[in-house]
């Protein structure tokens, strides 16, 4: 593993002092408010300006202020199957250190989720005997701080994380629960499900419950509200209809929800879910026969029945593209100025902007059927104790 500092990095979550105004003309609060727009890696060049700037970076209440503002995705981590290969940037002014990327890739560190500017990683490590030890960390990479949560009961596994974080009266807290969902065995439509409270500090949760007999998108779930949401996978080698299901974190129960009935839904076509406009829970199909891109929002009627509509449709024609397309994967990304939709072809990257139209070529991998994880460059603490990446 990567050696750390021997102190750590305390965060006051309790009562912290503002910061001393220095020669700076604004007022602390102006200030801080002002820089709490900028991502992470630009903040971090202003440092040396002053005094100021250099005692926000350990201040909290800014750290989360930040984090809160600096929602939009500035770049993907790039997984083959389970290992980190690559960081995609969308964002040049929100890059990853390139420390925090050869952390992820030297140090058997396998991405679970990633949601406000924090990683979720499991850490393999092998000792002297055949026994396999696992570690699970919370990781910021553009601090390069990271923060140990307790080992869950029951072995880990290389699912999936998805995070619910706390809301205050509309404004973001420390506190988040974590959904951490792993597969039991081949051809069972039992998961292992257990959840995390930052509050407590323990797992609050450990059940197995019914995700509906299908393999699960894990690298990709949908946090709206209380609920969060994965999509299955549309393979032909099964009787059941694709479908999203959906855990309920306040009643601890699963619903399995039926894809749109009003097209069909070919063993060939793409799937993907995201949130759309920060609330809610969208459906991407793509069709390969038609080459078109569906997107497709949950609705809840008043007597309670959950209900798709079609949003938007968008056809490869429509983007410039003369030839068919073999897309492998599609999902939504609300970066600075637009929502893109970015979908995968062979081991090329591709966005398009729902703003303006705009398509861009955003990388050639080397690869087939990478899994694009989005990641926001915010300056949002790990815990109350941190470690320091040398």
């Amino acid at each position: 593993m990567t050696s750390m500092h021997k102190n750590s990095l305390s965060i006051d979550f309790v009562g912290q002092e503002k910061p001393g105004t220095g020669s700076c003309l604004l007022p602390d609060d102006v200030l801080a408010e002002i820089l709490s727009y900028l991502p992470a890696k630009t903040f971090f060049g202003l440092l040396s300006v002053c005094k100021t700037f250099h005692q926000l970076s350990s201040d909290s209440r800014f750290l989360l202020s930040q984090s809160y503002r600096s929602k939009a995705v500035s770049g993907f981590f790039v997984k083959c199957y389970t290992t980190f290969r690559s960081f995609l940037l969308v964002d040049p002014c929100a890059d990853v250190p390139r420390t925090s990327r050869e952390f992820l890739s030297k140090n058997n560190a396998f991405i679970l989720g990633s949601a406000g500017g924090l990683v979720f990683v499991l850490h393999e490590n092998h000792g002297s005997s055949d026994a396999t030890r696992h570690s699970l960390y919370v990781f910021n990479p553009a601090r390069r701080t990271r923060y140990q949560l307790p080992t869950p009961s029951g072995e880990c596994s290389r699912g999936g994380i998805a995070v619910s974080f706390t809301n205050d009266g509309g404004r973001v807290t420390k506190d988040y629960k974590l959904v951490y969902l792993s597969p039991t065995c081949e051809w069972s439509s039992l998961h292992h499900c257990r959840v995390y409270d930052s509050v407590a500090k323990t797992w609050t949760m450990d059940e197995h419950l019914d995700f509906g007999g299908r393999e699960i998108d894990m690298d990709h779930p949908v946090v709206c509200g209380e609920t969060v949401f994965w999509a299955s996978d549309l393979g032909s080698y099964m009787k059941i209809d694709p479908y999203v299901v959906g855990f309920d974190m306040r009643t601890e129960c699963t619903q399995i929800i039926a894809l749109p009935k009003r097209r069909t839904i070919d063993s060939s076509d793409v799937i993907g879910i995201a949130k759309w406009e920060g609330k809610s829970l969208c459906l991407i199909h793509y069709r390969r026969f038609s080459q078109v891109f569906a997107l497709w929002l949950l609705e809840k009627r008043s007597n309670g029945v959950l209900v798709w509509v079609k949003k938007h449709e968008i056809s490869l024609t429509t983007m410039g593209f003369k030839e068919p397309l073999n897309v492998s994967s599609v999902t939504l990304s609300e970066v600075a100025t637009t929502t893109l939709l970015v979908f995968t072809v062979y081991d090329e990257v591709h966005s398009y902007s729902m703003k303006d139209g705009e398509i861009k070529k955003l990388a050639s991998l080397g690869f087939y059927y990478p899994s694009l994880i989005p990641y926001s460059n915010t300056l949002r603490p790990c815990g109350q104790q941190e470690e320091l990446l040398e």
